[in-house]
């Protein structure tokens, strides 16, 4: 009798998305964190994201995160209004922020492709988060 070995050598890979359990309530389209015990919540202003959920889950139901940094765009809800081509800041409960103008570093997420006004979905080209300062000149 012949014995087969199998493997899977994409454990632990991903392209663009994961799943993850959610630590709270979470809604579409905000910034998500993970948390000590590898969970997902909504994004604080001064959080550093690492995705954005692309659907709605209760606490403790699993949720897909689109990856922040990968190559596609990604819908991200405004928490004020934002113009095509602005840099963008996580806001509070996950939404995203125009670049303030006021001296400050600030966790830049990519780069704005629509103008929305406030509490709409913007399409958003992601970067991974890396600090972005505003000085005065």
């Amino acid at each position: 009798m012949d014995t087969q070995i199998l493997a899977n050598i994409a454990l632990g890979t991903h392209e663009d998305s994961i799943t993850k359990c959610a630590k709270t309530a979470i809604k579409p389209y905000r910034l998500v964190v993970l948390d000590e015990d590898d969970e997902v919540a909504h994004s604080s202003a001064n959080g550093i994201p690492f995705g954005v959920s692309s659907d709605e889950a209760a606490a403790g139901e699993i949720v897909a995160v689109d990856l922040l940094g990968c190559s596609n765009t990604i819908r991200i809800l405004a928490a004020a209004a934002i113009e095509a081509g602005e840099l963008l800041i996580p806001g509070n409960d996950g939404k995203v922020l125009p670049m303030p103008t006021t001296v400050g570093t600030y966790n830049c997420i990519g780069i704005a492709l629509a103008t929305v006004p406030s509490g709409e979905a913007t399409e958003v080209l992601t970067a991974l988060p890396y600090p972005y300062a505003m000085v005065d000149l």
